[in-house]
Parts: C-alpha cells; structure tokens; sequence
C-alpha cells in the first residue's frame, strides 16, 4: 500500500527539534508545501527524511493516525484545511476526502458495553492520497461515525490525526 501514498509537495524545510538538557535534539518537524501552497508540519518520528531534501520537490508517503473520523454528507469536499486559530505550518490539519479503499476493518463488541474499531484506510485528499490508520470505541461505531461500515467511494472527514511520513522521494 505504501506506493498508493503520493502527496506530491516541495520540501521546503527541517525545523531542527529543540535541544534536551542532555544535548540531544527532540525530533525534527518536516514543513511539506503543497500545490496549493497550504503548509503541513510533520513530525520525522522516524527519521526518514535526510538534511539534504530540504528545498526539494517530490512526493510524501504520509500515515494519518489515531484520527477521529466522521462520515461526511454533501456537498462532499476534499483537501487539507487549518484546524481553527492555528497557524502555518499545520500540524494537525482537517482533512477531507474519497475512500479509495478500506484494507482493513476489524468491528467488534466485547462483554462491556462498548464497541471497538480498527480501521485501515486509502484516502485521495484531492491533492494527493494518504493512509489512515486508527482506531475507536464508542457505545455505538454506527453512531460515532455516521456508518456501520465504511466503503471505497465514501467521503469521509479526519480530525486530530497524529501524521507520520514513511517516506519522501524527489
């Protein structure tokens, strides 16, 4: 799945994390422009990304996890949009898209009262496609996402994702 994920965006530079008592740095902040010119901050948990593709044009392979998803109803959207009073770069943007596909789902209901989630998804942002990977428990998926099931062709919005980079080619 990892070649579906093609967020085309300039590189256009590395926040170096800022420094620990102990003299090592906190983990370095990708800022990934996107055609658009909207800028997404990404966190390097991984470091995937080298020093020398700063400046540089090519595709992003992201992870949007831990998201809270909703089931959006029309007029349907797509893209990347500022959560409110923040500003750029946007660490943990809204997004909006078209399910291209749903890899995994695994619904379920134990003996308490709840039921639980995980889902892996194939999202197209308009600007370029994504992964999503979470998961949820609620009383009622049904009721949390606006679905008893998600489907390719779907049009979904994420907020409060957590946002890894797998990957940066130019």
């Amino acid at each position: 799945m990892t070649d579906q994920l093609v967020l085309p965006c300039q590189l256009t530079r590395i926040v170096p994390g800022a420094l620990h008592a102990d003299g090592r740095r906190y983990l370095p902040t990708l800022v990934l422009r996107l055609a658009d010119g909207f800028e997404l901050g990404v966190v390097d948990r991984h470091h995937r990304v080298g020093p020398e593709q700063a400046g540089r044009v090519g595709v992003a392979r992201l992870v949007f996890l831990l998201s809270r998803i909703r089931q959006q109803v029309a007029p349907f959207h797509q893209g990347l949009q500022a959560a409110s009073g923040a500003n750029p770069p946007h660490m943990r943007p809204l997004a909006a898209g078209k399910l291209l596909a749903v890899p995994s789902w695994q619904h379920g209901r134990g003996v308490l009262p709840y039921e639980t989630l995980y889902t892996e998804l194939l999202l197209d942002l308009g600007v370029g496609v994504v992964g999503v990977r979470t998961n949820a428990t609620a009383p009622s998926i049904a009721a949390l996402l606006g679905t008893d099931q998600l489907h390719p062709g779907d049009w979904v919005t994420l907020d409060r994702s957590r946002i890894d980079i797998l990957g940066f080619e130019s």
